[in-house]
């Protein structure tokens, strides 16, 4: 019971560290989006195990001194090992933009020159600079 106790324990843990990875991205960012996936998990699970049990009864055999051999399926508590399937929320950062600590930053293929990355393929320009790439003064 202990050793299971600590199998739980040590997979909830697990189950923690994993799930603060994958939340480390604002959720209330609009340019976070999320999914959910699988995985599956290996689990100490309990199950009946049948087995034959050997008994004897009083019968009229007398070369076995009167006692006849009876079998019957009996069961048995026994463990085996599982998979379980989980699901966890997935964050990550929409398309267009990529992540850079807590946050999601939009890409612009092309270099801001003289500006900066507002939205996917969208420099905010300067004062006095114009064009997709903020390069025309």
């Amino acid at each position: 019971v202990a050793c299971m106790l600590f199998r739980w324990i040590l997979q909830g843990l697990i189950l923690f560290f994993l799930l603060k990875t994958t939340l480390s991205l604002n959720p209330d960012d609009p340019n976070v989006c999320s999914h959910w996936e699988s995985y599956a998990v290996t689990v100490q699970e309990s199950y009946a195990h049948p087995f034959d049990q050997i008994y004897y009864t009083r019968c009229t055999d007398i070369l076995n001194w009167f006692k006849c051999t009876r079998h019957r399926i009996s069961y048995k508590t026994a463990y085996r090992r599982g998979l379980r399937t989980m699901y966890r929320r997935r964050s990550q950062c929409c398309p267009g933009y990529f992540e850079s600590g807590d946050y999601c930053i939009p890409l612009c293929t092309e270099e801001c020159v003289h500006g900066r990355c507002v939205s996917p393929d969208t420099c905010h320009c300067e004062p006095g600079w114009g064009g997709t790439d903020c390069s025309s003064g």
